[in-house]
């Protein structure tokens, strides 16, 4: 009888391990399953998708695991990317219009920099232009942006002719395109601390330009004018290429010497 009981005590242990065991291999608590619903609920819940991540405008914070990202400051020391910086709606000043213009000539300093002072024909070159705060305190300079700030070059001889401009008139834009609402142009400001610079990196290519086809023109932005397209490599010889900014309410001539900076450059052919 006690030989009974012990068999029986031993059916009851192995039908409890065998049900536990089962409970654990079932689909529904495998380690697997709970990191598919795990990512199934964080799938479906609210957030940026990676599409609006990667299309989100420069300067803007995107949530990701470390939290919310801090955009970057409107003024400071050290500003490495004022495109950036003027991108972003943080520093547009509401409401605000260029007003009387300040006397920058002691305070502010530009440069104008090419990776190379001579470029190949049809070459791209690195352009890198820094404001620099000479003064003995903050200085606020205002960009016109719309909503973004845009950059431009244009092309001299050292008699002063353009060179880069393409041949002929401007064309009419297409209906389509100026009967389109234009962005609203707003004011965009930045602080430099004392001794303190903003960069901006840009490209330029040695090519001359033509007006682009009626086709294309009818995806141009309204009020940027008629779109233009590469026409060839530019001949070699020496020039002044000007920096054509968004740069408002600084004092300077009809030549605008302050807010279109220049630099001389070589076209020729590499050795």
């Amino acid at each position: 009888m006690r030989a009974a009981a012990v068999a029986t005590l031993a059916l009851l242990l192995a039908a409890a391990c065998g049900g536990a065991k089962k409970d654990a291999d079932s689909p529904e608590n495998t380690e697997e399953s709970a990191s598919s619903e795990s990512a199934e609920a964080a799938s479906s819940a609210p957030g940026p998708s990676a599409a609006a991540a990667d299309e989100a405008p420069a300067g803007k914070a995107v949530a990701g695991d470390d939290g919310p990202k801090k955009s970057t400051p409107c003024g400071g020391f050290d500003l490495p990317d004022l495109a950036s910086v003027l991108a972003q709606s943080e520093c547009e000043v509401a409401g605000a219009t260029p007003g009387a213009a300040q006397d920058v000539k002691d305070t502010l300093e530009i440069k104008v920099v090419p990776d190379s002072p001579s470029i190949a024909p049809g070459a791209t070159a690195t352009i890198t232009v820094t404001f620099k705060n000479k003064g003995k305190k903050d200085l606020a300079l205002d960009f016109v942006v719309d909503p973004e700030p845009h950059f431009a070059f244009e092309l001299y001889t050292l008699k002063g002719a353009r060179v880069d401009r393409p041949s002929g008139s401007e064309p009419s834009l297409p209906p389509e395109v100026t009967s389109a609402p234009q962005p609203e142009p707003k004011i965009a400001r930045i602080k430099l601390a004392q001794q303190g610079t903003a960069r901006l990196t840009l490209k330029w290519s040695a090519v001359k330009y033509k007006w682009a086809s009626k086709e294309r023109a009818k995806g141009a932005v309204p009020g940027r004018g008629y779109p233009k397209d590469p026409a060839g490599p530019l001949p070699k010889g020496k020039y002044v290429l000007r920096v054509v900014t968004p740069l408002t309410g600084v004092f300077e001539g009809v030549d605008h010497e302050i807010s279109q900076p220049r630099i001389p450059i070589t076209i020729a052919p590499m050795p």
